[in-house]
């Protein structure tokens, strides 16, 4: 790591934070990090040594950046990705400060004191009601005159502040410290393929290189420009419709939805019109046949099934993110599962860490890094839990708590290490799911409104979480032989420099120009406070609304009250996902892997499941037809239609900030 490397690293992190929601809620052009491939840092990573760092060369040759260089820079930069996006910051203020406005227009929640069951300081102070609540509901900002930083009434947050701000420090800290721990088990003994971080490391120039060999590679041409230049294409189509002739990148067999009745009737009908991500397939191309076969098959089984149950009056999915639906346990199964099995599989590595990090022997080597880790985890987790017992919850629910969004974390990790799927969502909160264990009145309706916002702002969209990037950044780092434990020392500064620039930042524009009027982080505001009016209704109706103030700790725990079909719904995915992940070390042609317990039939699933149908059928005729020396021979064309599509998808940001910041004018949007 040399010091030019960290500094552009910090800078970049510096700007990825500050502009986010700029680009996101001002200039409104798309999402700067829509995912977990962030084109913003993969496709500027491809322009970089395609313009600048050749020119580097030719000024100086001790100027021009190397690979451990490049891969620290991209490495910090990737890991501040996780913070400003929808991951943490932008589901925050909504969170606790719009709920305030939806009370003044619900009745229904002001009936049932849905406000005030929260703790006051997990919401924004509206005591000064004008310009805290009405000011970031409509902005301060008068026309183009934007307000002075003075202007936002800072003190309405400072409670809430107090509160957050800790937590999300020690998350951090907790989920760094697992990436740690888990980096070498994933990396060096299971060899997970890390297709995305594989694919920045051949970028990556070799010594005394500009940039990477396969530049020179001529297939990686032809498939970088085509795709190139078909977004391009298509997005001055979006200008200059009357010019240019866009190209399809869906196919439609719609015409088929008669025929598929049970398809359609589980909601599949998106998998009649399959979107063409060039990235995925490139993607599907480097990873194993079975794990993107069951990508491409998963949508289809599990819609499939749904329409078969919905036929007989069984509904899968019901209300919004945070009810109690069998979907929900359906995917907290299949997480368990997953989580179990990568334990099982790294039980020996993971006991001599721990055992190290508890301070006694181990027969196994666990570096100094991974020690820390692994204290970073305990301790981190161990304050996570003391916090929320300090707001309300006891600790026995807290931990409960803690475990679930741990393995949502960790699992999401996993996925995007084993598969390159860099659109993840989730159907887990864990308030809904203990409450399908343990029962409502058990828990009450203070420790269960207090989950709901917990999950809201720190669960609201874990396919933007932190740990995914960290995972993802300390295996480039490896690759380029920098060591895990520098690069996670200064991940932490960077998840930390992130945090104290993004979070005022994003305060400030929305002040400015007032909350976002559509969109997930504002409809997820709503969710928690909805469900805990509708559960007090219920609560009221059974007559058990005050048999939570009786209990305590695991008093809780003697009046059960379970619901049946989640249960069972949970233990089928459970036992499925742990069958799936013995029979696929049992049997090496077993077809699907338990990643597809991530996905299921969710939206992310229905986009991309075309893409990776496509990257597994061209990978299958390619060893079928061609063996190994035709694969090898075409790993530069699926690498260029992946850095094509990186490189095409960063243009309208680019373009767009150019046109607001001259105009002032929002620019036109472009979905390809």
């Amino acid at each position: 790591m040399s010091v030019r490397s960290v500094v552009a690293g910090l800078a970049g992190a510096l700007v990825i934070s500050a502009v986010c929601y700029f680009n996101d809620g001002v200039i409104r052009q798309g999402m700067l990090v829509p995912h977990l491939m962030p084109v913003v840092v993969y496709g500027g990573l491809v322009l970089f040594l395609l313009v600048v760092n050749p020119l580097l060369r030719r000024v100086r040759a001790s100027w021009v950046f190397t690979r451990a260089e490049l891969a620290t820079v991209v490495c910090l930069v990737l890991v501040a990705c996780a913070v400003p996006s929808w991951g943490l910051i932008q589901c925050f203020p909504t969170s606790v400060m719009m709920p305030h406005q939806f009370n003044r227009l619900n009745p229904g929640w002001q009936q049932q004191e849905a406000i005030r069951t929260a703790p006051a300081r997990m919401l924004a102070d509206v005591s000064d009601e004008d310009r805290a609540l009405n000011g970031y509901v409509a902005g301060l900002g008068q026309g183009d005159q934007s307000i002075r930083v003075s202007d936002v009434p800072w003190s309405a947050w400072l409670r809430t502040l107090g509160f957050w701000v800790p937590l999300m420090v020690t998350l951090l800290v907790t989920v760094l410290g697992l990436a740690v721990v888990f980096h070498r088990q994933w990396v060096q003994h299971e060899q997970l393929p890390y297709p995305i971080s594989v694919f920045a490391h051949t970028l990556l120039p070799g010594p005394g290189e500009a940039r990477g060999s396969v530049f020179r590679e001529r297939l990686f041409w032809v498939g970088g420009l085509t795709v190139f230049g078909v977004h391009l294409n298509n997005y001055l189509c979006v200008y200059w419709p009357q010019v240019f002739i866009p190209v399809r990148l869906s196919l439609d067999f719609s015409p088929l939805a008669p025929l598929l009745p049970t398809l359609m009737r589980g909601t599949g009908y998106m998998l009649l019109q399959p979107i063409l991500y060039f990235a995925v397939i490139g993607i599907a191309y480097f990873i194993p046949t079975d794990v993107s076969f069951s990508m491409a098959a998963i949508p289809f089984i599990f819609c499939t099934l749904q329409g078969v149950l919905a036929g007989y009056g069984v509904m899968l999915r019901t209300g919004d993110h945070l009810s109690m639906k069998l979907e929900a346990f359906l995917f907290t199964g299949g997480y368990l599962g997953i989580l179990l099995m990568l334990l099982y599989t790294g039980r020996r590595h993971y006991t001599s860490v721990l055992r190290r990090a508890l301070g006694l022997a181990s027969e196994d080597v666990a570096y100094a890094h991974e020690v820390l880790g692994a204290r970073a985890f305990l301790l981190g987790a161990v304050c996570f839990v003391v916090q929320l017992a300090l707001v309300g919850l006891d600790w026995q629910v807290a931990v409960l708590w803690t475990f679930m969004a741990l393995m949502i974390f960790v699992v999401v990790s996993r996925t995007i290490a084993e598969t390159g799927a860099f659109h993840i969502g989730s159907e887990i909160f864990p308030a809904a799911i203990l409450m399908g264990f343990l029962g409502a009145a058990p828990l009450g309706s203070r420790s269960i409104i207090i989950m709901f916002v917990l999950s809201s702002v720190l669960l609201g969209a874990p396919g933007w979480s932190p740990m995914p990037f960290l995972v993802q950044g300390l295996k480039l780092a490896d690759m380029a032989q920098v060591k895990a434990g520098r690069a996670a020392a200064w991940g932490l500064a960077v998840l930390l420099l992130s945090l104290a620039v993004s979070l005022p930042v994003t305060l400030y524009w929305q002040y400015d120009r007032g909350a976002p009027g559509e969109g997930w982080p504002r409809a997820l505001s709503s969710f928690p406070f909805e469900n805990i009016v509708r559960i007090k209704q219920q609560l009221a109706a059974q007559g058990t609304a005050g048999l939570a103030d009786s209990l305590e700790g695991f008093g809780r725990f003697a009046h059960l009250t379970p619901n049946g079909p989640c249960v069972a719904a949970f233990g089928i995915a459970l036992a499925t996902a742990l069958g799936l992940g013995l029979a696929r070390l049992r049997f090496a042609w077993w077809p699907l892997h338990p990643v597809v317990f991530v996905f299921l039939g969710g939206h992310q699933a229905k986009i991309m499941g075309g893409s990776f149908l496509i990257g597994w059928g061209i990978k299958t005729l390619v060893n079928a037809y061609g063996g190994a020396r035709l694969y090898l021979r075409l790993k530069p064309l699926m690498i260029g239609l992946i850095a094509g599509e990186m490189t095409a998808k960063l243009v309208p940001t680019v373009v767009g900030s150019v046109i607001y910041a001259c105009t002032g004018r929002t620019p036109l949007q472009y979905y390809g």
